[in-house]
């Protein structure tokens, strides 16, 4: 089988919940939104090697999470959750037909690797409200990272389509620099819409985070 080493290269991702923004918020204010795309993505679902490590973070009120947070969360406590994202080809099959090359067969694999924050006192915590805040604040965290996921799942089956949709090439090494092409592209749009995610989940993350300090104060 020819290889294709420049094509080879996986496409790379680091996406993160941020603490620029703080906040508890219960699962039916932060989570439908994020479900319904998690839904609408999940149609482009491929196999994918996901792992998941969590860090341990202690206390009985939320400064104290959030404290913990600081101090051992990913990317120096900077942020909340973090999904590290890999794109790769595991294979990319040629087929030379009347002096002609084409991709008889393209298959993309994500790998992802997502870092969550673990309340040692989930289970044993006597503050009712502490725990149904902080059980919709891990479930958001968990459901960001896995449509990361699920965006990276959408963009490995369209790079694929990609380059199925390539035309014969009178050889396999311009098939595999129009190949390149398309992948560099890819991977600039993947990065886009991966920021653009977060960007625009932090604004609405921000925006419940005030409405609820609003009601709060209100009470």
């Amino acid at each position: 089988m020819k290889r294709f080493p420049s094509v080879a290269k996986p496409l790379r991702a680091a996406c993160a919940v941020s603490r620029e923004v703080e906040g508890w918020l219960p699962p039916s204010n932060a989570l439908v939104p994020l479900l319904g795309l998690v839904l609408l993505v999940s149609g482009c679902t491929t196999t994918s090697q996901v792992s998941t490590r969590y860090y341990d973070v202690s206390g009985s009120t939320s400064q104290e999470l959030d404290r913990e947070i600081r101090r051992k969360g990913p990317r120096g406590g900077k942020a909340i959750a973090t999904a590290g994202i890999d794109i790769r080809s595991v294979d990319l099959e040629p087929s030379v037909s009347g002096g002609l090359c084409r991709f008889r067969r393209v298959t993309f694999r994500v790998s992802a690797a997502i870092t969550l924050p673990q309340w040692r006192e989930a289970t044993s915590s006597r503050d009712a409200e502490l725990r149904r805040l902080w059980s919709g604040f891990s479930a958001y965290a968990r459901a960001h990272e896995e449509a990361h996921v699920k965006i990276a799942e959408a963009f490995a089956r369209a790079i694929e389509g990609s380059f199925l949709a390539i035309p014969p090439q009178p050889s396999c090494a311009r098939l595999e620099a129009i190949a390149l092409q398309r992948l560099r592209r890819a991977a600039t749009l993947h990065e886009q819409v991966q920021l653009a995610f977060d960007a625009r989940e932090q604004r609405r993350f921000a925006q419940i985070a005030a409405a609820a300090q609003a009601a709060r104060a209100r009470r």
